[in-house]
């Protein structure tokens, strides 16, 4: 038996070349796979971050609109206590006046009652005004 030692390292060296080409298509389409993952996780994870800035936006937005109302209600409030308060006031004025011009038990009275409930300032905590100097507090109630 007569060996060919050209054609034998020809098809040894073939052989390699034909391994080395498959591993590194091997490899390249690995790298391929693990490049389109790392894309899609990326992709993701940019999804996630804007619904995230979007959640934080809108909890932004509630909080300020209720903080605003708060403030809308606690000014409500507080006009309501002025208008009464001047309310009061007038109403002392009105009778001092009338005590004034006549000097009757029933004006004093009424005098004495209007002015002492001008007196009286409500607090800040008051949830009810009533005209007549009842301040209320709805917690002690």
């Amino acid at each position: 038996m007569h060996i060919n030692y050209i054609k034998l390292y020809f098809c040894l060296t073939f052989t390699g070349i034909s391994i080395f080409a498959t591993m590194e298509s091997y490899y390249l389409y690995r790298a391929h796979v693990l490049a389109k993952e790392a894309k899609a996780i990326a992709n993701q994870a940019e999804r996630d971050a804007k619904a995230a800035a979007v959640r934080a936006k809108l909890k932004l937005e509630e909080s300020q609109r209720q903080l605003r109302k708060r403030q809308a209600e606690q000014a409500a409030k507080q006009q309501a206590i002025n208008n009464a308060q001047r309310t009061n006031n007038e109403i002392c004025d009105f009778w001092r006046s009338e005590y004034q011009k006549l000097q009757s038990d029933r004006n004093k009275s009424m005098m004495d009652g209007a002015c002492a409930r001008a007196a009286k300032r409500p607090s800040t905590g008051t949830t009810e005004v009533n005209l007549r100097g009842d301040w209320l507090d709805k917690k002690s109630n």
